[in-house]
């Protein structure tokens, strides 16, 4: 006795492409995020230093920073932790690598700046840490810690 071979519906063909096809949305996307992602420069700095003296006048701020790259940044600002202003646009002293322009400065691949200012309303006791974030203009945050040293 012969049996009679049944192909695939319509619906089931149709189930099996929906399937396949989200998969391949799936895998693509994927695959678009992650090397899109790893082939742009995301900007990025390096805290070498960071200090607050206090004494003899308003508090001040002193950081060391650094651009390893791949991309220029613009520091659009410095906070610290307990102080009602900010540095708002920092004032930025070149130590080494490209020269800083505009403001707020603008660090090009290898630029290493100090930047400084007062922070006024600030009051914190010698020898103790105080957090802060450095702002790039992009929004992104890197955070440092603070030395809080007297004035000599």
């Amino acid at each position: 006795m012969p049996t009679r071979l049944k192909g695939m519906t319509s619906l089931e063909i149709a189930i099996l492409i929906a399937i396949v096809l989200i998969i391949a949305v799936a895998v693509g996307w994927y695959v678009y995020t992650t090397f899109i992602a790893s082939a742009t420069g995301q900007p990025r700095i390096t805290i070498h230093s960071a200090e607050i003296t206090v004494g003899g006048g308003a508090p001040q701020l002193k950081v060391r920073i650094a651009n390893p790259g791949p991309v220029p940044v613009r520091i659009e600002r410095i906070e610290v932790e307990g102080s009602p202003t900010a540095l708002s646009p920092p004032v930025c002293y070149h130590i080494s690598g490209p020269p800083v322009s505009g403001s707020p400065p603008s660090l090009g691949v290898g630029t290493q700046v100090e930047c400084s200012g007062p922070l006024t309303g600030f009051s914190a006791v010698p020898g103790t840490v105080v957090s802060g974030r450095v702002i790039l203009g992009g929004g992104q945050s890197f955070p440092f810690n603070a030395a809080v040293k007297p004035f000599t």
